[in-house]
């Protein structure tokens, strides 16, 4: 959204408030991730952004970039010509710094290099006042926020000062790190957060304490640094490179899209200042070298990937927008030779797990890193030689206190777009193997690498040794006890929805799609917000495991007198609501080649029952329900037609006129159920519950033949109330949600027990007759002292309904949305 709520969080209210004053964010260094900010801001939010550069030719490159983009969607229908006209008039070019002076947020992303950002940050002090400047960011990728906050020399600048994190491309990838240290203030780490969560619209790993590289860095940088020191030929950078295509991409391809010098020069930092228990600490520190000869002889080359001058790195780069690697670097002979494929007579395992997903229609599964990490070939030792001392580093960081298990594996896998979280992986290992087997694969791992003491070290996993000797790995105390895994997982699809907690020693929600938001004591209403806008908010597997878990811990707290109303809405601009996962719809990935692989008939069931059970259950469950949505679509629009009332924000945008053939900006439909035009039919129940909601065969032929806009739908009945700002729409919800949290336990359930079925009289007056007796109704003591005595002071209503049955509705039973039930929280 472009501004900030705070969902009944009184504590954070003054943040989000001055969250939405922000006006002016001054973006320091134009390179790649200074553009990327400067344009996920203009897109996202109505801020004025000030680029600056010391370098003139930089700034050229940057506005050069941003109008070729801009000019893109125009010509692309995506924006008019006057829209891209009033992007480019809101960013500011220049070499000054005293154009600083008026920022709300300044953010520096010109270095990793600390002398470097010692002079910016003494540029930022001369021109900047701390009294009214809301934050200063710092985005690096090895340095503690603390060791940039002593760059300052006056602790007004300490005290609004992080480390705000993001990854290439910045404006498309969702991941983005906030790290306060010991200098900043709780309200600039909580003002750091909500900026990234809700403004920039990114998944957000917030981190109290400071750690090296955050989460993620320290995991891609070492996927590249613990196969670096073993690379001497082109086959080796493909083969060892490799090995992470399995999970994500070849890290030395990321390097040259991204530029190497944030890897050498966290590299360098590292090998000085990673603490003496960090298990990767020698991959960056190796006879007095902070990375191989090869990396440094192509940084002095200036061949640092795909945007210098030559477009050599560890590859070269073909000409063109969509540059595309065409040869690779031999370190031996020092030239650039063909790309060989990887050996599939030395590496057969992997190819073999290939082709089981293929068969099994699944992709890049934990099932074949399994295979791969205990199969005898090059390619299952090169597995264990690698990724396993990776692993064991996540379970340090979590066994020390720095992350937890939910943050590294949502970190891997949208960060580092992992298809298998790194966590979901050590999961399955356990699963397959028991803690035992993956001790002993660890130990084999060992064995295999006797000859090289740095290996022995990372690989240690009995605390005999290398930096965590006397600490043994997190597996030993997850043994004693009976841990089994690290999330929790859903139980429709087995997604992860809770991570197990080292303080509580409990399962915790944790959703890396969607948001929750406890309720106040006062107003007793949560918020779940789905919250992957980048992808629509689409309602895929993972979404459904974690909505139902999220919506058991809102009846949990019903139950418990805690929560009477839940407000549902969606992350992103516009507030946008898709429908099922169009990917799911096919049998494994899909290839042109293949064309549509259908789904078997139990899968195609399976994804509507699930959907559709959860859906009901919220429908008719005592807990009183709202959405606060933008535009919806199919599966999208279905969730809403659930819920006891519908909010809508008016939605404007281009679209094409199919008579004039020609785009036209105008008002957009808020409510679409464009299946019939895919050959499918809504798998939700969007015919049934348009009936059920009143609408006769006229407005349902509208809502899938043209679509509705929020005005029709007001219009009609299918929407209470139309807005045309979210924050505005969010306010009216919440307080709607407040007030209707207040209905009695036994009335609401009634009712809605009433709503779900056909006439009958004789049940009516039954029903009557209960609702009026405090022994099947306690709550009506209380409720009706409100109207009978008005001058009186009416004690307030416990609305807790533990050994109360409630008409039409039973609590779930304690699973809590988790596959093997374990203990759920509140």
């Amino acid at each position: 959204m472009k501004r900030a709520f705070a969902f009944g969080d009184k504590q954070l209210a003054p943040v989000v408030a001055r969250v939405n004053a922000i006006k002016r964010v001054a973006v320091i260094g134009a390179g790649t991730m200074g553009q990327g900010i400067a344009i996920d801001l203009l897109q996202k939010t109505d801020y004025h952004v000030v680029l600056l550069d010391v370098l003139p030719e930089a700034l050229k490159r940057a506005e050069a970039s941003l109008a070729a983009l801009w000019d893109g969607q125009v010509k692309g229908a995506r924006i008019r010509p006057e829209d891209a006209q009033l992007l480019t008039s809101r960013v500011t070019y220049t070499q000054d710094y005293d154009d600083l002076g008026s920022a709300d947020i300044i953010w520096e992303v010109a270095t990793e290099r600390a002398a470097i950002k010692a002079k910016i940050f003494e540029q930022i002090e001369q021109c900047a006042d701390p009294a009214s400047i809301a934050a200063v960011f710092s985005n690096t990728s090895s340095h503690t926020t603390a060791e940039l906050a002593e760059l300052f020399s006056k602790s007004a600048f300490r005290e609004k000062f992080l480390t705000v994190h993001g990854y290439f491309p910045f404006e498309s990838n969702r991941l983005l790190d906030v790290m306060k240290g010991k200098y900043a203030s709780r309200d600039t780490y909580a003002l750091g957060v909500v900026f990234g969560d809700q403004i920039l619209e990114k998944t957000v790993i917030a981190l109290p304490h400071d750690l090296h590289g955050y989460v993620t860095d320290p995991i891609f940088q070492g996927m590249g640094a613990i196969v670096s020191w073993d690379i001497h030929t082109a086959d080796d950078l493909m083969h060892l490179g490799g090995l992470w295509e399995m999970f994500t991409a070849n890290p030395f391809t990321v390097l040259d899209q991204t530029g190497h010098m944030p890897y050498t020069e966290s590299s360098r930092h590292l090998g000085q200042a990673l603490p003496t228990d960090n298990r990767l600490r020698s991959l960056y520190e190796r006879n007095g070298k902070y990375y191989p000869d090869y990396i440094e002889k192509l940084e002095k080359n200036g061949d640092t990937g795909v945007n210098s001058a030559r477009r050599l790195g560890f590859f070269s780069w073909s000409e063109g927008p969509r540059s595309k690697p065409e040869c690779v670097y031999d370190a031996a002979s020092g030239s650039y030779v063909p790309m060989n494929e990887i050996s599939r007579s030395a590496y057969w395992s992997i190819f073999e797990a290939a082709q089981n997903d293929g068969r099994d229609g699944k992709i890049k599964s934990a099932d074949s890193l399994l295979f791969v990490a205990r199969a005898d070939d090059e390619g299952g030792k090169a597995f264990r030689r690698y990724v396993l001392p990776i692993c064991l580093y996540a379970l340090d960081v979590i066994q020390d206190g720095l992350a937890t298990a939910g943050q590294i594996n949502v970190s891997t896998r949208a960060g580092l777009r992992f298809k298998v979280g790194l966590i979901e992986l050590i999961d399955h290992m356990i699963g397959e193997m028991t803690i035992d087997g993956l001790l002993d694969l660890a130990r084999r791992a060992q064995e295999e690498n006797a000859d090289d003491e740095y290996m022995l070290d990372m690989l240690d996993v009995d605390g005999q040794r290398g930096p965590r000797k006397g600490k043994p790995c997190l597996l030993h105390d997850l043994k004693k006890r009976n841990v089994t895994h690290l999330l929790g997982y859903g139980s429709n699809y087995k997604t992860p929805v809770a991570e197990w907690s080292i303080t509580s020693r409990q399962y915790e929600g944790f959703y890396p799609e969607l948001k929750f938001y406890a309720p106040s004591a006062k107003d007793r209403v949560a918020s779940i917000v789905f919250n992957c806008p980048m992808r629509g908010n689409v309602f895929n597997k993972a979404a459904i495991d974690q909505l139902n878990h999220a919506y058991h811990r809102v009846l949990d707290l019903h139950q418990r007198g805690l929560c009477g109303g839940v407000l549902f809405s969606a992350a992103g601009t516009g507030m946008r609501m898709l429908g099922a996962d169009a990917r799911e719809f096919n049998h494994g990935w899909f290839e042109r080649s293949k064309g549509y692989v259908p789904l078997q008939g139990d899968q195609a069931r399976q994804s509507s029952q699930c959907a559709v059970d959860l859906f009901r259950m919220i429908q008719t469950s005592p807990v009183a329900s709202i959405g606060v949505f933008g535009e919806k679509w199919g599966g999208g629009a279905e969730f809403t037609y659930y819920l006891d009332l519908r909010y809508d924000v008016r939605q404007e945008g281009l679209a094409f006129d199919t008579l004039d053939r020609q785009m036209v900006y105008g008002p957009k439909a808020t409510y679409n159920q464009p299946e019939l035009d895919y050959a499918i039919l809504p798998g939700f129940g969007a015919a049934g519950e348009l009936k059920r909601l009143g609408f006769g065969d006229s407005i349902a032929f509208e809502v899938f033949d043209q679509g509705m806009t929020a005005d029709r739908a007001y219009q009609v009945g299918l929407s209470n109330g139309v807005f045309d700002e979210e924050l505005d729409a969010l306010h009216r919800g919440y307080e709607r949600a407040r007030l209707m949290a207040k209905d009695a336990p036994y009335s609401r359930a009634l009712f809605k027990k009433q709503m779900a079925r056909g006439i009958d009289d004789t049940a009516l007056a039954d029903e009557t007759a209960a609702v009026f007796d405090p022994h099947e109704n306690p709550y009506v003591s209380i409720g009706l002292l409100a109207l009978l005595d008005r001058g009186g002071r009416v004690p307030k209503m416990n609305y807790q309904t533990s050994g109360i049955p409630l008409p039409g509705w039973t609590y779930p039973d304690s699973a809590g949305g988790m596959a093997d039930g374990g203990p759920r929280d509140a």
